[in-house]
């Protein structure tokens, strides 16, 4: 992917270019928010990472002016303002992600490759996992062919399981299982956890539900 990186902070922008590299993507990086402006205006890039907190302009405004000029690249906003308010200005504004800091990369990289499946049209219908299968349409759960009734968190959940690769932070499973007015927890987490465990029961064996100490949850495959 060709990705633009907009943050002055020296040490982390050099951090994220390196990990954003690792993983076979084209980085620009920028500290300016008027040479943002400029390079997304002039170039094609996959997506943006935009901090809000930038020395000349503010990134809310940036993305602002970006969506004014009719650019549709993804955009992901990264910073410190984890506050409602904070959070309902930016998609108001036009942002397709939000992430707080101090954040894992793990969490970034996962919603910039969720952020542009989306963006190119990537996203399919049905998903398999094991004997799990979902209709992201019909949103119709099965298991070896037999129907599996979810609330809608728990079939939020389940798809979020499904859809990324590896662990899937805390976090992330409170960002998008739970809406932005809501005041969750980690126990929240927990507890949909269990009662969605509960309604796969053993039918998805060898599959499971683990948990991660300190990092989130994953659904893998564990024959023990």
């Amino acid at each position: 992917m060709q990705i633009l990186l907009v943050e002055d902070d020296l040490r982390l922008g050099k951090m994220m270019r390196l990990l954003l590299m690792k993983q076979n993507n084209v980085v620009t990086w920028l500290t300016s928010g008027e040479d943002a402006i400029d390079y997304a205006a002039t170039n094609r890039y996959d997506i943006i990472l935009l901090d809000w907190m930038l020395p000349d302009v503010q990134g809310i405004d940036i993305l602002k002016q970006l969506r004014e000029q009719h650019i549709t690249t993804p955009i992901i906003m990264m910073t410190a303002k984890g506050e409602l308010e904070d959070k309902i200005s930016g998609f108001e504004t036009g942002a397709d992600d939000y992430i707080v800091k101090p954040f894992e990369f793990v969490e970034l990289n996962m919603r910039i490759n969720a952020l542009h499946r989306r963006s190119v049209g990537q996203v399919t219908s049905i998903l398999e996992v094991g004997p799990i299968s979902v209709d992201t349409i019909k949103q119709r759960v099965r298991i070896r062919n037999n129907d599996i009734n979810l609330t809608h968190k728990e079939y939020t959940l389940l798809v979020l399981l499904m859809e990324y690769e590896g662990i899937v932070p805390k976090d992330m499973i409170l960002d998008k299982v739970w809406s932005i007015d809501e005041i969750v927890s980690d126990n929240n987490v927990e507890t949909l956890i269990k009662r969605l465990r509960q309604k796969l029961g053993t039918d998805i064996q060898p599959y499971k539900i683990k948990a991660v100490r300190n990092m989130g949850y994953t659904l893998t495959h564990d024959p023990s």
